[in-house]
């Protein structure tokens, strides 16, 4: 099944209006997830939502950060540990604006897991080795009813999550993905040397006839 452009512009109408009760701030931040949304993450979210069916029992149906973990819908990421899983923002705040999801949904901050702030402090480094900034905001966010962490590089002026966005495009993204991934081990072969032996030769003299 392919989206038209009415079907696509009709889904995100409805998810609009599924988020009118948030805060201001949140609404909007949700808004341009909503807006940044491709048709094929609009077909795979219809898709879930007639597999589930109308069924209370099913649960709730994935937000965006679950169908980004579960693979659901494509995602720049970073790295990852047990926990947490590292994105580039889609909407960046700045360039190398990361996000950091746990793997299970958390609604608070004080819920995150440890390891969710040794990854954002690991990353930080490599964003300003990497990206040359001057420092990193790691802060904490509330949306979809999930609680994630923001990594904004600072480059000449104070920034928070609270910052004007852009949209990022896919290859920009994926270059800077590329300078912030962790590198990949070579495997070295160990060639273990044979000890040299020096060999001594047993000259036998002939027995003496008395």
């Amino acid at each position: 099944m392919t989206l038209t452009q009415e079907q696509v512009q009709e889904l995100k109408k409805q998810l609009s209006q599924q988020i009118q009760h948030l805060p201001p701030q949140q609404k909007e931040a949700a808004q341009k997830q909503i807006d940044s949304m491709s048709p094929e993450a609009l077909e795979i979210m219809l898709k879930q939502q007639q597999t589930q069916g109308p069924s209370p029992k099913q649960g709730p149906q994935k937000t965006i950060f679950r169908m980004i973990v579960d693979g659901d819908i494509t995602s720049t990421e970073v790295d990852r540990n047990k926990k947490a899983l590292a994105v580039l923002d889609i909407n960046p705040i700045s360039k190398g604006h990361i996000i950091i999801i746990p793997k299970s949904p958390v609604s608070n901050a004080k819920d995150l897991p440890t390891t969710a702030f040794s990854l954002a402090k690991k990353l930080s480094k490599r964003i300003e080795k990497k990206l040359k900034a001057k420092s990193v905001e790691i802060q904490t966010e509330t949306k979809f009813e999930e609680t994630i962490v923001n990594l904004i590089p600072i480059y000449d002026k104070p920034l928070s999550i609270h910052s004007p966005r852009k949209q990022a495009p896919q290859e920009e993204l994926e270059k800077t993905a590329e300078l912030l991934r962790p590198m990949k081990k070579k495997k070295t072969t160990v060639i273990k040397k044979k000890k040299k032996t020096q060999e001594t030769e047993i000259l036998k003299l002939p027995k003496r006839i008395p």
